[in-house]
């Protein structure tokens, strides 16, 4: 999907959910969404949207509501981690797909698999108070190069 492809998208999203809830289209969060939809990484913060935010002369406050008002229109995932400091990531929600994914510890390869079993699986759990979009499963193990290279080590 292309930037403007998903800018296009999320502002039809956004605009849907202003209009359901009653409140106002501003230019502010227009151009925060554009910035958004131009982030080509997997994971974001804050601190990836500010230099473009000072340039457009919004408020910190207006950017930290608009992403806000994005998670509630389910246009990005908000993520919280602690790695010694609690941070928030924002991921893009609308193309988000089930991401099944193999990597080796020893050489760090990686490749994604799709398995019908595993999606049906969670797709028809039921959680209680809860209800799930996407998931991602990661399996990490010794590739078949690697293990050969091992098992040819522990020969001599």
């Amino acid at each position: 999907m292309t930037t403007v492809e998903r800018y296009e998208k999320a502002l039809a999203v956004l605009d849907e959910y202003i209009r359901e809830h009653n409140m106002r289209h501003t230019i502010e969060r227009e151009q925060l969404l554009k910035f958004v939809a131009e982030i080509n990484k997997p994971l974001f913060t804050i601190h990836d949207l500010d230099s473009k935010r000072q340039e457009a002369h919004i408020s910190l406050p207006t950017l930290y509501n608009s992403l806000e008002l994005f998670v509630s229109a389910r246009i990005l995932y908000k993520l919280e981690r602690t790695k010694g400091v609690i941070s928030e990531q924002y991921k893009w929600a609308l193309d988000a797909k089930d991401a099944m994914r193999i990597i080796c510890t020893r050489c760090g390869r990686e490749a994604h698999f799709t398995d019908k079993a595993i999606q049906q699986i969670v797709q028809n759990r039921k959680y209680a108070n809860f209800v799930p979009a996407h998931f991602s499963l990661t399996i990490y193990g010794v590739c078949k190069t690697c293990r050969r290279l091992l098992i040819r080590q522990n020969k001599k």
